[in-house]
């Protein structure tokens, strides 16, 4: 059996492979793998590339970032991670205190991110510029994952952060609340994925299928109507003493016709091709490496 070590950022939209997991459905095709919640982007890219993880799901700005040699830090091995299935479609809220009543109250303030450079940082920028705000009127401050991203914005550390639904609604309950960007910047932006170095994804071809073809199932289960009450015991376990109610709620969403997560896994073509726009035009770089060599030949691509 194929041993495999996953990383992900916990949250709803990655219940499917709590499900997989849980349900033995990894087991059942050969697969022994084992889930590693990651507290930020630098953790998990450094695991994937150097070799303590084998999957990442993770943002798709991350992998063009460390394989076009823009990560946020230096890694022992080259990085040359290929996208082989889909994850989810984040939007993640972008919270802010109760007294922060529109994007001209954070000039001079800090704001929490993932990455400095990475993960959905120029995603941010764009909806703050499109806004009214230039960099000058604020600071980027790394803290990781959602989790300590909310405890920065808790403790007062930052005015803003974008955090995952869960976090956000205990944000929301402790007096936060959300500011919209208009235009709206997660339309058309390509979310997380699943990827791996393309020397094991070569070496591997049956371990990729098989992953892929198990997660796809998991997918199915999950947006599944029929599988409320044990998929909300599932999340709850998944992120940690989620209320049943909260829970409840969360697979709810995740089922409904605006869920983040789409059968097949697809991902867009447009909107890893506005990812890659973002990068350019922030770090006034061109990128060497084109959309599709991000691809292996039998990921699902939407247009």
């Amino acid at each position: 059996m194929q041993k495999i070590h996953l990383s992900f950022f916990a949250n709803a939209a990655t219940l499917p492979f709590e499900v997989a997991v849980e349900r033995q459905c990894f087991r059942n095709s050969g697969l022994d793998v084992e889930l590693f919640p990651t507290k930020s982007s630098i953790e998990q890219m450094t695991g994937i590339i150097d070799g303590r993880y084998q999957i990442a799901a993770t943002a798709i700005d991350n992998i063009i970032a460390y394989n076009e040699g823009q990560g946020a830090v230096a890694t022992k091995m080259r990085s040359e991670l290929q996208v082989f299935l889909g994850n989810s479609s984040y939007r993640l809220p972008f919270v802010v205190h109760g007294p922060i009543s529109n994007f001209a109250s954070l000039k001079g303030g800090q704001i929490a991110v993932d990455a400095l450079s990475t993960g959905y940082a120029f995603l941010l920028r764009d909806m703050l510029e499109s806004n009214g705000l230039k960099a000058e009127d604020y600071e980027f401050v790394s803290y990781g994952a959602p989790k300590e991203r909310w405890e920065a914005l808790k403790g007062g550390l930052v005015r803003g952060a974008l955090l995952s639904d869960y976090f956000a609604r205990m944000a929301i309950d402790s007096g936060c609340h959300v500011l919209t960007g208009n235009p709206d910047p997660w339309d058309n932006y390509q979310g997380n994925v699943c990827c791996a170095q393309r020397s094991f994804i070569e070496e591997n071809p049956t371990v990729i299928s098989a992953f892929t073809k198990t997660m796809k199932e998991a997918v199915d289960f999950t947006l599944d109507p029929a599988n409320l009450d044990v998929l909300a015991e599932m999340l709850s376990n998944h992120l940690g003493g989620l209320s049943r109610n909260d829970a409840i709620e969360s697979v709810r969403t995740l089922q409904s016709a605006h869920s983040v997560i789409k059968r097949e896994l697809p991902i867009s073509r447009s909107g890893t091709r506005k990812v890659m726009e973002l990068r350019e035009r922030f770090t006034g770089q061109r990128l060497k490496i084109g959309l599709e060599e991000y691809f292996t030949p039998n990921v699902t691509l939407a247009p």
